[in-house]
Protein backbone atom coordinates (compact mmCIF):
# COMPACT_ATOMS: atom_id res chain seq x y z
CA UNK A 1 0.00 0.00 0.00
CA UNK A 2 1.49 3.45 -0.82
CA UNK A 3 2.29 5.77 1.67
CA UNK A 4 -0.22 9.01 1.77
CA UNK A 5 2.63 11.36 3.02
CA UNK A 6 5.28 10.01 1.39
CA UNK A 7 3.53 10.29 -2.14
CA UNK A 8 2.11 13.63 -1.67
CA UNK A 9 6.28 14.93 -1.08
CA UNK A 10 6.86 13.46 -4.33
CA UNK A 11 3.89 15.12 -6.13
CA UNK A 12 4.29 18.21 -4.43
CA UNK A 13 7.79 17.85 -6.00
CA UNK A 14 6.95 17.71 -9.35
CA UNK A 15 4.03 20.77 -9.07
CA UNK A 16 1.41 17.88 -9.47
CA UNK A 17 -2.24 19.45 -8.41
CA UNK A 18 -4.48 15.94 -9.91
CA UNK A 19 -3.36 12.30 -9.98
CA UNK A 20 -4.89 9.74 -11.60
CA UNK A 21 -4.86 6.00 -9.57
CA UNK A 22 -5.90 3.14 -11.69
CA UNK A 23 -4.84 0.25 -10.16
CA UNK A 24 -5.73 2.04 -6.55
CA UNK A 25 -6.68 -0.61 -3.74
CA UNK A 26 -8.00 0.33 -0.33
CA UNK A 27 -7.75 4.45 -1.66
CA UNK A 28 -6.73 6.08 1.82
CA UNK A 29 -3.21 7.58 -0.27
CA UNK A 30 -5.93 9.17 -2.37
CA UNK A 31 -7.99 10.40 0.84
CA UNK A 32 -5.01 11.82 2.25
CA UNK A 33 -4.04 13.34 -1.28
CA UNK A 34 -7.39 15.13 -1.32
CA UNK A 35 -7.14 16.47 2.45
CA UNK A 36 -4.11 17.99 0.48
CA UNK A 37 -5.50 19.80 -1.74
CA UNK A 38 -5.07 17.20 -5.12
CA UNK A 39 -7.59 16.64 -7.36
CA UNK A 40 -7.77 12.44 -7.65
CA UNK A 41 -9.26 9.98 -9.24
CA UNK A 42 -9.29 6.44 -8.63
CA UNK A 43 -10.59 2.94 -10.26
CA UNK A 44 -10.13 -0.79 -9.89
CA UNK A 45 -11.64 -3.52 -10.89
CA UNK A 46 -12.86 -5.10 -7.83
CA UNK A 47 -15.76 -2.99 -6.72
CA UNK A 48 -15.19 -3.16 -2.75
CA UNK A 49 -12.21 -0.77 -3.19
CA UNK A 50 -14.99 1.66 -5.25
CA UNK A 51 -17.09 1.62 -2.48
CA UNK A 52 -14.50 2.77 -0.05
CA UNK A 53 -13.65 5.50 -2.67
CA UNK A 54 -17.01 6.31 -2.77
CA UNK A 55 -17.10 7.07 1.27
CA UNK A 56 -13.28 8.61 1.15
CA UNK A 57 -12.88 9.82 -2.02
CA UNK A 58 -15.87 10.95 -3.27
CA UNK A 59 -17.80 12.19 -0.37
CA UNK A 60 -17.28 15.23 1.69
CA UNK A 61 -18.94 14.97 4.25
CA UNK A 62 -20.92 12.26 5.40
CA UNK A 63 -20.34 10.07 7.98
CA UNK A 64 -20.71 7.38 10.00
CA UNK A 65 -23.37 8.43 13.33
CA UNK A 66 -24.04 6.13 16.00
CA UNK A 67 -27.21 4.96 14.32
CA UNK A 68 -25.47 4.40 11.10
CA UNK A 69 -23.20 2.09 12.89
CA UNK A 70 -25.39 0.04 14.78
CA UNK A 71 -27.36 -0.45 12.11
CA UNK A 72 -24.49 -1.85 10.19
CA UNK A 73 -23.47 -4.00 13.26
CA UNK A 74 -26.60 -5.10 15.05
CA UNK A 75 -29.59 -8.04 13.47
CA UNK A 76 -31.99 -5.62 13.21
CA UNK A 77 -35.89 -6.69 13.77
CA UNK A 78 -37.78 -7.66 11.06
CA UNK A 79 -35.20 -7.96 8.71
CA UNK A 80 -34.30 -11.39 6.83
CA UNK A 81 -30.86 -12.74 6.88
CA UNK A 82 -29.40 -14.96 4.58
CA UNK A 83 -27.08 -16.27 7.58
CA UNK A 84 -25.56 -19.07 5.50
CA UNK A 85 -24.11 -17.33 2.56
CA UNK A 86 -20.85 -17.42 4.05
CA UNK A 87 -20.70 -20.61 5.90
CA UNK A 88 -17.92 -22.74 3.51
CA UNK A 89 -15.51 -20.50 5.39
CA UNK A 90 -16.37 -21.94 8.36
CA UNK A 91 -13.71 -24.26 10.45
CA UNK A 92 -10.71 -23.01 7.48
CA UNK A 93 -10.27 -19.12 8.56
CA UNK A 94 -13.49 -18.43 10.45
CA UNK A 95 -15.84 -19.22 13.36
CA UNK A 96 -19.28 -20.33 12.74
CA UNK A 97 -19.99 -17.05 14.84
CA UNK A 98 -17.81 -14.77 12.53
CA UNK A 99 -19.29 -15.95 9.30
CA UNK A 100 -22.98 -15.04 10.68
CA UNK A 101 -21.68 -11.95 11.75
CA UNK A 102 -20.18 -11.15 8.09
CA UNK A 103 -23.52 -12.27 6.77
CA UNK A 104 -25.62 -9.99 8.86
CA UNK A 105 -22.86 -7.11 7.79
CA UNK A 106 -23.09 -7.23 4.07
CA UNK A 107 -27.08 -7.21 3.90
CA UNK A 108 -27.36 -4.71 6.71
CA UNK A 109 -24.28 -2.67 4.47
CA UNK A 110 -26.40 -3.00 1.29
CA UNK A 111 -29.29 -1.31 2.99
CA UNK A 112 -27.61 1.97 3.91
CA UNK A 113 -29.05 5.05 2.90
CA UNK A 114 -25.80 6.50 0.51
CA UNK A 115 -23.15 5.72 -1.52
CA UNK A 116 -21.03 7.24 1.21
CA UNK A 117 -22.04 5.49 3.99
CA UNK A 118 -21.87 2.52 2.30
CA UNK A 119 -17.97 3.22 1.61
CA UNK A 120 -17.37 4.22 4.91
CA UNK A 121 -18.74 1.10 6.33
CA UNK A 122 -17.03 -1.25 4.41
CA UNK A 123 -13.48 0.28 5.04
CA UNK A 124 -14.08 -0.30 9.00
CA UNK A 125 -15.46 -3.48 8.04
CA UNK A 126 -12.76 -3.99 6.15
CA UNK A 127 -10.10 -3.79 8.97
CA UNK A 128 -12.25 -6.34 11.01
CA UNK A 129 -11.79 -8.35 8.31
CA UNK A 130 -7.85 -7.75 8.65
CA UNK A 131 -7.76 -8.19 11.91
CA UNK A 132 -9.23 -11.91 12.19
CA UNK A 133 -7.25 -12.53 8.84
CA UNK A 134 -3.98 -11.59 11.02
CA UNK A 135 -5.27 -13.57 14.36
CA UNK A 136 -5.42 -16.57 12.67
CA UNK A 137 -1.73 -16.42 11.93
CA UNK A 138 -0.74 -15.04 15.25
CA UNK A 139 -3.50 -16.47 17.67
CA UNK A 140 -1.34 -15.76 20.79
CA UNK A 141 -0.21 -11.94 19.80
CA UNK A 142 -3.74 -10.35 19.12
CA UNK A 143 -6.47 -9.79 22.06
CA UNK A 144 -9.82 -11.67 21.27
CA UNK A 145 -12.63 -9.23 21.05
CA UNK A 146 -16.00 -9.68 20.03
CA UNK A 147 -17.10 -9.37 16.45
CA UNK A 148 -19.58 -6.16 17.72
CA UNK A 149 -17.60 -4.57 19.41
CA UNK A 150 -14.36 -4.90 16.96
CA UNK A 151 -16.83 -4.00 14.52
CA UNK A 152 -17.70 -0.63 16.63
CA UNK A 153 -14.32 0.40 17.08
CA UNK A 154 -13.40 0.25 13.76
CA UNK A 155 -16.05 2.00 12.46
CA UNK A 156 -15.71 4.59 14.49
CA UNK A 157 -12.54 5.34 13.14
CA UNK A 158 -13.31 6.49 9.66
CA UNK A 159 -13.63 9.62 10.17
CA UNK A 160 -10.38 11.47 9.63
CA UNK A 161 -10.11 10.14 6.41
CA UNK A 162 -12.83 12.56 5.36
CA UNK A 163 -11.61 15.57 3.96
CA UNK A 164 -12.74 18.14 1.01
CA UNK A 165 -10.59 20.23 -1.33
CA UNK A 166 -12.77 21.94 -3.07
CA UNK A 167 -12.79 19.89 -6.39
CA UNK A 168 -14.18 16.67 -7.96
CA UNK A 169 -12.95 13.46 -7.14
CA UNK A 170 -13.95 10.39 -8.74
CA UNK A 171 -13.70 6.85 -8.20
CA UNK A 172 -14.98 3.88 -10.85
CA UNK A 173 -14.67 0.49 -11.22
CA UNK A 174 -13.13 -0.31 -14.74
CA UNK A 175 -10.26 -2.19 -16.61
CA UNK A 176 -6.76 0.29 -15.56
CA UNK A 177 -6.40 0.69 -19.62
CA UNK A 178 -10.22 2.54 -19.50
CA UNK A 179 -9.46 4.17 -16.37
CA UNK A 180 -6.37 5.94 -17.95
CA UNK A 181 -8.01 7.49 -21.22
CA UNK A 182 -11.09 8.06 -19.72
CA UNK A 183 -9.40 10.77 -16.83
CA UNK A 184 -7.78 13.55 -17.25
CA UNK A 185 -4.46 14.61 -14.79
CA UNK A 186 -0.99 15.92 -13.99
CA UNK A 187 -0.12 12.59 -13.04
CA UNK A 188 -0.81 8.79 -13.36
CA UNK A 189 0.46 7.02 -10.19
CA UNK A 190 0.42 3.49 -10.83
CA UNK A 191 1.59 1.18 -7.54
CA UNK A 192 3.35 -1.55 -9.21
CA UNK A 193 5.14 -2.99 -5.63
CA UNK A 194 1.39 -3.50 -4.61
CA UNK A 195 0.71 -5.09 -8.17
CA UNK A 196 2.93 -8.13 -7.79
CA UNK A 197 0.94 -9.13 -4.69
CA UNK A 198 -2.45 -8.39 -5.41
CA UNK A 199 -3.45 -11.11 -7.16
CA UNK A 200 -2.10 -13.67 -4.30
CA UNK A 201 -3.52 -11.54 -1.52
CA UNK A 202 -6.03 -13.41 -0.24
CA UNK A 203 -7.83 -10.38 1.78
CA UNK A 204 -8.49 -8.49 -0.89
CA UNK A 205 -10.18 -11.21 -3.06
CA UNK A 206 -11.95 -12.59 -0.36
CA UNK A 207 -13.53 -9.47 0.50
CA UNK A 208 -14.28 -8.82 -3.34
CA UNK A 209 -16.04 -12.20 -2.63
CA UNK A 210 -17.61 -10.75 0.58
CA UNK A 211 -19.14 -7.92 -1.21
CA UNK A 212 -20.38 -9.96 -3.88
CA UNK A 213 -21.95 -12.67 -1.56
CA UNK A 214 -20.26 -15.36 -2.75
CA UNK A 215 -17.85 -17.20 -1.40
CA UNK A 216 -16.51 -18.97 -3.80
CA UNK A 217 -15.30 -16.08 -5.77
CA UNK A 218 -11.81 -16.26 -7.01
CA UNK A 219 -9.86 -13.64 -9.28
CA UNK A 220 -7.86 -14.57 -12.25
CA UNK A 221 -4.08 -14.38 -11.68
CA UNK A 222 -3.04 -10.93 -13.15
CA UNK A 223 -0.09 -10.29 -15.33
CA UNK A 224 0.91 -7.19 -13.28
CA UNK A 225 4.36 -6.60 -15.85
CA UNK A 226 2.31 -6.75 -18.60
CA UNK A 227 -0.58 -3.81 -17.06
CA UNK A 228 2.32 -1.47 -16.55
CA UNK A 229 3.73 -1.45 -19.89
CA UNK A 230 0.29 -0.81 -21.19
CA UNK A 231 -0.27 1.35 -19.00
CA UNK A 232 3.05 3.39 -19.80
CA UNK A 233 2.10 3.10 -23.46
CA UNK A 234 -1.09 4.75 -23.35
CA UNK A 235 0.36 7.69 -20.62
CA UNK A 236 0.82 10.18 -23.43
CA UNK A 237 -1.88 13.15 -22.50
CA UNK A 238 -0.15 12.66 -18.39
CA UNK A 239 2.78 15.07 -17.83
CA UNK A 240 4.08 12.87 -14.78
CA UNK A 241 3.86 9.11 -15.06
CA UNK A 242 5.14 8.04 -11.14
CA UNK A 243 5.44 4.20 -10.63
CA UNK A 244 5.81 2.88 -7.13
CA UNK A 245 8.22 -0.09 -7.17
CA UNK A 246 10.40 -2.06 -4.95
CA UNK A 247 14.37 -2.00 -5.16
CA UNK A 248 14.55 -5.44 -6.93
CA UNK A 249 12.12 -4.78 -10.12
CA UNK A 250 12.87 -1.01 -10.24
CA UNK A 251 15.61 -1.33 -13.05
CA UNK A 252 13.00 -2.94 -15.15
CA UNK A 253 10.14 -0.90 -14.63
CA UNK A 254 12.83 2.27 -15.24
CA UNK A 255 13.64 0.85 -18.69
CA UNK A 256 9.83 0.44 -19.63
CA UNK A 257 9.65 3.90 -18.71
CA UNK A 258 12.71 5.15 -20.66
CA UNK A 259 11.01 3.80 -23.68
CA UNK A 260 8.47 6.57 -23.59
CA UNK A 261 10.21 9.13 -21.12
CA UNK A 262 13.16 10.84 -21.35
CA UNK A 263 13.66 11.84 -17.89
CA UNK A 264 13.53 9.33 -15.24
CA UNK A 265 14.74 10.31 -11.61
CA UNK A 266 14.54 7.73 -8.90
CA UNK A 267 13.79 8.78 -5.58
CA UNK A 268 13.96 5.52 -3.15
CA UNK A 269 13.42 5.44 0.51
CA UNK A 270 14.10 2.00 1.35
CA UNK A 271 14.56 -1.29 -0.64
CA UNK A 272 11.02 -1.79 -0.01
CA UNK A 273 10.01 1.39 -1.68
CA UNK A 274 11.28 3.18 -4.77
CA UNK A 275 9.29 5.93 -6.67
CA UNK A 276 10.13 6.84 -10.35
CA UNK A 277 9.22 9.94 -11.63
CA UNK A 278 8.82 10.10 -15.19
CA UNK A 279 8.69 13.05 -17.42
CA UNK A 280 8.95 14.92 -20.33
CA UNK A 281 8.08 12.94 -22.94
CA UNK A 282 10.49 11.28 -25.41
CA UNK A 283 9.44 12.91 -28.33
CA UNK A 284 7.69 15.78 -27.42
CA UNK A 285 10.36 18.52 -28.12
CA UNK A 286 11.85 16.11 -31.28
CA UNK A 287 12.36 18.39 -34.60
CA UNK A 288 9.37 18.39 -37.19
Amino acid sequence: MIRGSRLYEVLERCGVRSAVDPLMGVPVHLSYLKSHGIAVHGGDVFEWPVQVGNGIVVNDAAFLRDEDVAAIVEMLPGRVYALDVFTAWEGTLFSHEQCRYLAVWRDNVRALRSDAHVGLAVLGLWRVFCYWIQKTQMPDAMEDVAPGDLAWHYLRQTPPWLATNGQRNTVRCADPIAIVQACSADALVVDASSAETSGSDARAWMWEAWWRGDPHFKPDPPSHGQALGQLVARSESYRIVLVVTTARAAPEAEELLRSSRRSVEAVSTSAGEVYLIASSRRFENAPR
